[in-house]
Order: C-alpha cells, then sequence, then structure tokens
C-alpha cells in the first residue's frame, strides 16, 4: 500500500517553505496525519473489494483513486468515506487517552491531537471534495436525484473554498496570518472544480448493475414518475434516485395515461436511443 502513495510537487515546495520557516517538525507530523488518513481510506475500500491505485498527497489534504468503487452499492462508498474522519478522531482520543504514558513531549502530543480533531471535523463538511461531501451527495442524492445532489456539493465546496480564502487574506492584518489555510482552501476550490463523479454516469451505472444489486437487497422502494409526454429521456433520468426502482407513467397534454416505462425501457431506450429520445416515441419503439 505504501508504494501507491504519491507526493504531488506543490507538498514538496510547501515543505521547503515550512523547513525554511522553522516548522520541519510541524510538517512532518501534518505528512504523517493526512497519510494515515488517506490510507485508512484505501484499506477500508480494498476490504469491499475496490482497488487503490493510488494515493496523491497535496498540500493539506489528499486523494485516493479507487476503482471498483462504482459498481458497488451507496452504503459501500458511505463507508469508505467515512472511515477517514472516524479514524482521525480515534487516534485524537486514543493519544489524549494515554497522555501521561506516551514518552512524548505535551506540546507535540496536543498538536497531533489537534490536527487529527481538525482533519476530521473539516472533513466532514458537506462539500466536495471533503469526505462530507460524499456522504452529503449521497444523501442528497436519495431525495432529489444524483445531477442537483451533484450540483449542491460542488456549489457548496466553491463557497466553502472562498469563505476560507477571505479569512486567509483577513488573518494577514493579525499577527499570525493563517498561510496554511489559504493553501486549503486553493485545494478545496480545485478539488471541487475536479469532481470526479458526473451525475449522468451514476445513472446510467445504477440501469446496468441493478440485477446484482437486486441479489443483495431482494426489496426495493418503487418510485413513481409522472411525466409529460414529450419529455425527453434524459430529462428523467437526471431526477432518477439511488436504491429505488423507477416506474415512468407517460401523461398526454390532456392528462390521460399513454402507457408505463419501466426502468429497462429506460436502459433500452438510452443504448439504443440516447438520451434525447422522447417518451411518447420510446413508447412506440419499446
Amino acid at each position: 500500500m505504501w508504494r501507491k502513495i504519491s507526493i504531488n510537487p506543490w507538498f514538496i515546495g510547501l515543505v521547503v517553505l515550512y523547513l525554511i520557516g522553522g516548522q520541519g517538525i510541524r510538517m512532518a507530523l501534518a505528512f504523517f496525519v493526512i497519510t494515515l488518513h488517506e490510507l485508512t481510506h484505501a484499506i477500508v475500500a480494498e476490504s469491499y473489494g475496490c482497488t487503490v491505485e493510488r494515493i496523491e498527497l497535496w498540500p493539506f489534504g489528499g486523494i485516493a483513486r479507487i476503482s471498483g468503487i462504482a459498481q458497488q452499492e451507496p452504503y459501500v462508498e458511505a463507508m469508505i468515506a467515512v472511515v477517514g474522519p472516524l479514524q482521525n478522531f480515534f487516534l485524537a482520543s486514543a493519544a489524549w487517552g494515554l497522555a501521561r504514558w506516551l514518552p512524548v513531549s505535551p506540546s507535540w502530543l496536543h498538536l497531533f491531537i489537534e490536527m487529527n480533531l481538525g482533519l476530521g471535523f473539516l472533513n466532514l463538511l458537506p462539500a466536495a471534495p471533503l469526505d462530507g461531501g460524499h456522504l452529503a451527495r449521497l444523501y442528497l442524492a436519495r431525495r432529489m436525484g444524483y445531477e442537483q445532489a451533484e450540483r449542491i456539493v460542488v456549489e457548496a465546496g466553491l463557497w466553502l473554498a472562498r469563505f476560507l480564502f477571505v479569512v486567509t487574506i483577513f488573518s494577514f492584518l493579525t499577527p499570525k496570518p493563517l498561510l496554511s489555510l489559504g493553501i486549503f482552501a486553493v485545494f478545496i476550490y480545485w478539488g471541487a472544480q475536479h469532481s470526479p463523479r458526473p451525475a449522468a454516469y451514476l445513472i446510467v451505472r445504477d440501469l446496468a448493475i441493478r440485477p446484482s444489486w437486486l441479489k443483495k437487497r431482494p426489496v426495493w422502494a418503487l418510485d413513481d414518475f409522472a411525466v409529460h409526454c414529450e419529455t425527453s429521456l434524459g430529462e428523467v433520468l437526471r431526477v432518477m434516485r439511488p436504491m429505488k426502482y423507477h416506474r415512468v407513467v407517460v401523461l398526454s397534454p390532456d392528462l390521460k395515461k399513454m402507457g408505463i416505462l419501466y426502468e429497462e425501457d429506460l436502459l433500452k431506450g438510452l443504448e439504443e436511443w440516447g438520451p434525447s429520445i422522447a417518451l411518447q416515441e420510446l413508447l412506440t419503439m419499446r
């Protein structure tokens, strides 16, 4: 697992900057805490059958590149996301509880606890690309569909980065400017803009791997849509929600039922005619 860790050049530059400022040990401790956080994600992901391609360490953050997670049920992604902050809280609690027996300077022990608590709480914020953003996306997707959930979480990440950057600017009016917070804001902004989970892909994935999920969970909630006949298939897909079976009632302009489309009809229509086909056409072609 350690061989899969790659360090971004910006991280190395930050290390040099902190060494010049006499904060080398502090940076080494931050590196250790972030690495353990990302390794925890990776270990749990592999326990669910996913493959960890690499772990990228950025200034004040990290990204575990995991393949195979798209074929898992949403709760697996939730478990992989939440274990990172939980590990930070566990380490902080363990360090606090064992403080009197550990042969470590109290100042460094307190810094270790603060770093773990800070990283844990920050990662639980419901904004991309943080772990809390993954959890928020999964929660919101079950209520409003993947596309809207993704938009909200990405926007939350961008606004969080802007807020942190403004705080950083004002901190330069104080004796102790928060340069680290500004670097973290840049990381959040970049990560939110490069969110790797497009809603359209997740919708198609859900439709394609439904049979394997049904074996694991044989009882599903039924989600009915009443849709105007001229609506495109793509518009329907955008409001679909995970872990529900969808049934689409196609209505004429005068609200008369023209027919019913099931998920297999939607997937076939998507594969053969694409997302722009109108539902009334799909009814006649299925």
